[in-house]
């Protein structure tokens, strides 16, 4: 713990949202956030642009001994799949880290949080099926 020295970043280089959003946009937003917070930032690791790839994001877990956290853009770079979240969840907490989301300005740093992140994570996926099938009932129609 002693050794733990700041928060490192996690960007992605490919879709967010559904949006393209530039590195050195979602890099200034984890900064503001960390200045805001009074967090000690150490820059990002950059995700693959490789769907559903998380080769930075195991290697930054591989690092949190020596981290107080990660910082990432956006709740939406989260793994997709609940049992690779959770992992991850555990692995933060494990070591008495922390997880925060810039955009969002949310924070997992205790088991707690974890429930309103996946609250979110659900409706986001609830609203972005539910404009699918009304879509598909418009074309249909």
């Amino acid at each position: 713990m002693a050794n733990q020295q700041g928060w490192r970043g996690y960007i992605s280089s490919r879709e967010i949202g559904g949006q393209i959003i530039p590195q050195r946009v979602q890099n200034l937003v984890i900064r503001n956030y960390a200045q805001k917070k009074d967090l000690v930032f150490l820059l990002s690791a950059t995700e693959y642009y490789m769907d559903n790839c998380y080769m930075m994001l195991n290697s930054l877990k591989d690092q949190l001994s020596e981290l107080k956290g990660l910082i990432f853009y956006s709740l939406d770079l989260l793994p997709h799949q609940l049992s690779q979240r959770q992992l991850l969840y555990q692995s933060i907490l494990s070591h008495q880290g922390e997880l925060h989301f810039a955009l969002e300005e949310l924070v997992i740093n205790h088991q707690e949080n974890i429930e309103l992140i996946e609250d979110i994570i659900l409706c986001r996926q609830l609203s972005h099926k539910t404009n699918n099938l009304i879509k598909s009932i418009i074309q249909d129609s």
